[in-house]
């Protein structure tokens, strides 16, 4: 096998170009047998390139490849077709920015969402800035536009970004409503270009009326159907049930509480001692307005234990009377009055009185008590009555 590589004759080179290494203005190099593609979008792939034309320039400079010299094949120039070969491939050609457009569904009826999504891919290293996306307003041609999301980057791979922007529109008559146009600015380090669709856009809106159809009637109105009564209506009814019981409840205890809370509380003490302990108390009061005020109570309240009389709910007049009515002796029924008529005095006409009077008034008060409480009937055992009537036979 010979050291340097066979001459080629001028007829062979365009066969040779046919079945060995074609250059295609695809920026790649195909081989028909190995089925591989060489991309020359990569720097490193065309530095790989020039560093093997010229180490395969090197032996052929020094002196060798006579029988290429001789064709006219020399180093020199062998080096020179292969620069110009070089030159003539694009190089490093980047792919251009491409924008889609989808929307689903493709056929709809009137008022129906239609979701359109605009995806945009571009070379990341290639750009000079993020795209620009078209400002929405309320309308995209016939159509109008519900919502409107913001663009946003979704991924890069193999050095292609990807931009995506979602928008939801709405057409209101049918027929096919064409979409205009829409264009994405995508600024590049040496230019802008405007991205769009390749194919045109519209929406397919069908009519849900029946074909042909134009003199329609409205059909005539359904006759009600007896709805039968579901478990909700059931669990309604037991937890209102439930919610009026408990209400009921709960007014019954109050009247209880309130009937409870208006029964008077029985003294423990008999009538006469109330009264003393009373009085004991109230000769310790410093106001004289209150003093008669308390010492009628205290008074008109042992007369209604001692006496039956009921002398809290009547006036003076009407206690004179009571009085009388019991035959009691006149001395002290007289006093008694006459106690009650000057504390009615200080406490509705305001009548003045010092404090050693009213203190004087408290001990009147004392001795009537102990004249009246011989005529007091004695407290009623619960035995004594069944014993009265034994005895009666």
């Amino acid at each position: 096998m010979s050291p340097h590589p066979r001459p080629l004759s001028q007829s062979a080179l365009p066969h040779h170009r046919e079945r060995g290494v074609t250059l295609r203005r695809s920026s790649s190099v195909t081989c028909s047998r190995g089925r591989f593609d060489l991309a020359f979008d990569s720097p490193h792939l065309l530095r790989f390139l020039l560093t093997s034309i010229v180490l395969a320039w090197l032996p052929l400079s020094r002196g060798g490849g006579r029988e290429w010299r001789e064709r006219g094949l020399g180093g020199e120039g062998l080096l020179a077709a292969a620069l110009l070969l070089l030159l003539a491939v694009p190089l490093a050609a980047q792919p251009e920015p491409r924008l889609d457009v989808t929307l689903k569904p493709a056929q709809v009826t009137v008022g129906d969402p239609v979701e359109a999504v605009l995806t945009l891919k571009a070379p990341a290293a290639a750009l000079g800035a993020d795209p620009r996306f078209p400002v929405w307003g309320t309308s995209w041609g016939d159509a109008e536009v519900l919502e409107k999301g913001e663009p946003e980057k979704v991924g890069e791979t193999a050095g292609t970004a990807t931009w995506r922007q979602r928008i939801v529109l709405a057409a209101f008559r049918t027929g096919k409503v064409d979409l205009p146009p829409v264009q994405v600015a995508v600024p590049l380090k040496d230019r802008t270009v405007q991205a769009q669709p390749a194919a045109a856009l519209s929406i397919d809106v069908r009519s849900v009326l029946p074909p042909g159809g134009k003199d329609l009637e409205p059909k005539p109105p359904a006759p009600l159907k007896p709805l039968p009564i579901g478990a909700a209506f059931w669990w309604t009814l037991a937890a209102m049930s439930a919610l009026c019981a408990l209400l009921l409840w709960a007014l019954w205890r109050r009247q209880q509480r309130r009937q409870a809370a208006s029964e008077p509380v029985r003294p423990q003490l008999p009538p006469f001692d109330e009264l003393i302990a009373a009085l004991d108390a109230i000769a310790a009061e410093p106001s004289m307005l209150r003093l008669h005020i308390r010492l009628s109570l205290a008074l008109r309240q042992y007369l209604g234990r001692a006496l039956e009389v009921p002398a809290l709910e009547s006036t003076t007049s009407e206690v004179h009377r009571r009085l009388l009515g019991r035959r009691l002796p006149a001395s002290p029924v007289r006093q008694t009055v006459e106690l009650l008529r000057d504390c009615d005095l200080v406490k509705f006409a305001r009548h003045e009185v010092g404090e050693t009077r009213g203190r004087e008034r408290v001990e009147a008060a004392r001795k009537l008590a102990r004249d009246l409480d011989r005529f007091a009937q004695p407290p009623v055992s619960p035995g004594e009555p069944a014993a009265r009537l034994e005895a009666a036979g």
